[in-house]
Parts: structure tokens; C-alpha cells; sequence
């Protein structure tokens, strides 16, 4: 049997780890564990713990811990996807690829050309947590929204942000981030991209404005290609 992953609490150093809420639920409804059954259960500290599971109750089933691995699956450095609001269905793929490719935050945010449309926050959570069991990471990415492109400009770090827009004369990831260690902060723009005005703010404000080539990308393959780029350029996408 394959040993499924969850997102537990409590304290590894005592031996015992807990899954509530609705990781309980899809542990003993869905998967119908029974005591016995082995799981990984991360707590989000970087490590997955090998458990077996012990008890289960109304509010939380506890799991005996027997061996504890540091988790392969982190990132090992911060880049933050700042996307622009697109359609719904468009949001599901960006947030499920973007956990996949080591995004460690994925903040949506409204933009002059973005899709008016109420975002579903609750939605997007659940599908960051499902691509996190997926792709092996040990701690959930967040996931939230903001009213505004410079609202969203205020919640960057002025000397790691990189933008690609559609209308940079020059400019590559590469050249972006070459000789630099730092973190990133990644904004994409929506179905429409950005525009003029938005681009100089983001650039006044210190963005380092991208080409992702000459072809035009929809705004999911963007924000997809940006971030593997990202992970390229720090030697993350070897073994």
C-alpha cells in the first residue's frame, strides 16, 4: 500500500504527531486508515516523520512516530509568485504549477487588466495543499489575495522583484538574476498582461522588467515558464 502523505501538529521530540480537521477526515473517510497503517506526516519544519498510526478519535487520530527524514522536496530559496487575477479555471493551474515548480508563497492580486471575477481563496488553498502532498513538499504554501497592483508592489522586496512583460526591449532571467543568491519575487501579469503605467510604477519602484520571448504566452504558461526559469537559473531543476 502506498504510503500517503499529510499535514499533522504536536511536537516530533515526543514521539506522538496528530492529524485533525480535514486532513482526519480524508485520513479515515476517504483512505479509511485503520490503526496500524503507516503515513508521513509533516509538521512543516522541513522534516516528513514515518508514522504508524496509533489511535483514532472524534477530533484527531495520533501517530506513533518511528523515523524522521529531512524533506527532498523544499525549495531551497524563497520566490514569491505575485499573479495578476485571471479566470478561475486559469487560477487552479496557476497555483497547482507554481507549488510544483517551488513557489513558497503565491499571493493573487487585481490588476487594470485582470479578470473581474470574486476570487476563490478557500478553492486555491485546497489545491495548493493537494500539489504539496503531490509533490513532496513538508510545508504548505500559502496562498492569498489583494485589492490592487500596488498594493501588491508594496508587499515586494524592491531588489528581488522580476517581472515579465510583454513589451521589455531587453532583458532575460538570466541577466536578472546572474550573480545573485536572493530571494525572488515573481510578478505575472493576467489574460490582458500589464499596462504602460503599471509597467513604470513597477519599474520605478526597482522591478527588473523581463522578455520571455517573442512569442506571447497565456498567463498560466507564464507564470509556469517565469518560475521554472527561476528554478533553472539556481540549479534546482537537476538531480
Amino acid at each position: 500500500m502506498e504510503i500517503k502523505r499529510f499535514y499533522g501538529s504536536g511536537d516530533p521530540a515526543a514521539g506522538t504527531l496528530y492529524i485533525e480537521g480535514e486532513e482526519l477526515y480524508h485520513l479515515t473517510k476517504v483512505l479509511r486508515y485503520k490503526p496500524g497503517y503507516k503515513a508521513i506526516v509533516c509538521t512543516g519544519d522541513g522534516y516528513d516523520y514515518l508514522c504508524t498510526l496509533q489511535e483514532i478519535g472524534n477530533d484527531a487520530a495520533a501517530l506513533k512516530l518511528e523515523e524522521k527524514t529531512p524533506c527532498e522536496g523544499d525549495p531551497q530559496f524563497e520566490v514569491r509568485l505575485f499573479q495578476s487575477q485571471p479566470k478561475s479555471a486559469k487560477a487552479d493551474f496557476i497555483v497547482q504549477k507554481a507549488v510544483e515548480l517551488g513557489a513558497s508563497e503565491i499571493i493573487f492580486f487585481t490588476s487594470r487588466y485582470s479578470a473581474e471575477e470574486k476570487f476563490n481563496l478557500r478553492r486555491a488553498e485546497k489545491i495548493a495543499a493537494e500539489a504539496c502532498k503531490q509533490c513532496g513538499r513538508s510545508r504548505l504554501v500559502p496562498v492569498t489575495f489583494v485589492q490592487g497592483f500596488e498594493e501588491a508592489l508594496n508587499m515586494c522586496t524592491a531588489e528581488r522583484v522580476v517581472m515579465p512583460y510583454e513589451r521589455a526591449e531587453r532583458g532575460s532571467m538570466h541577466a536578472a538574476l546572474e550573480g545573485s543568491r536572493a530571494d525572488v519575487d515573481l510578478i505575472i501579469g493576467s489574460e490582458g498582461g500589464f499596462c504602460k503605467e503599471e509597467a513604470e510604477l513597477a519599474a520605478a519602484r526597482g522591478a527588473r522588467l523581463i522578455s520571455l520571448g517573442k512569442r506571447i504566452l497565456r498567463c498560466e504558461t507564464a507564470a509556469a515558464v517565469a518560475l521554472a526559469l527561476v528554478q533553472y537559473e539556481r540549479g534546482q531543476l537537476g538531480a
